[in-house]
């Protein structure tokens, strides 16, 4: 949950899921705004990759608006990797498993990249577990 008081004036969450095998992964968040917290901007999204035919996603943002002036959003998307984007890398040269590696590395990577100049050794164990994702949940 994120609280927006008159002393936060802006909050943005981006959350991105990456589900595989038979796991079900739920997301429930709140940005709640005070009624003294105008001019307020907030913004709540989460994007869910389905990597396998089992795996679900419940995805519940949610806004607690108690000020007038304000702009603030809130959304979900769900996906998953897309066959024709698989048939247009293997017509690349790519095999079916490095397609399919590629795409699922890519799909947080927009949030990955600070990570990769703060924290090296973390960054190479997130990548490390996005290889051994593509892996294990190939169908």
């Amino acid at each position: 949950m994120s609280c927006l008081s008159r002393l936060t004036r802006r909050s943005n969450q981006e959350h991105k899921n990456l589900v595989g095998g038979s796991a079900e992964c739920i997301f429930k968040g709140i940005i709640k705004v005070d009624a003294e917290a105008q001019q307020t901007e907030s913004a709540q999204i989460v994007r869910s990759l389905l990597l396998t035919k089992k795996s679900k996603v419940k995805a519940m943002p949610s806004l607690q608006i108690q000020a007038d002036e304000v702009t603030c959003s809130h959304g979900a998307a769900l996906t998953q990797l897309d066959p024709e984007e698989l048939f247009y890398l293997a017509s690349r040269g790519l095999d079916a498993a490095n397609a399919r590696r590629l795409m699922l590395s890519g799909f947080p990577m927009d949030l990955l990249e600070g990570l990769k100049e703060l924290m090296p050794k973390s960054y190479a164990r997130v990548t490390q577990k996005l290889t051994s994702m593509a892996e294990s949940n190939a169908e």
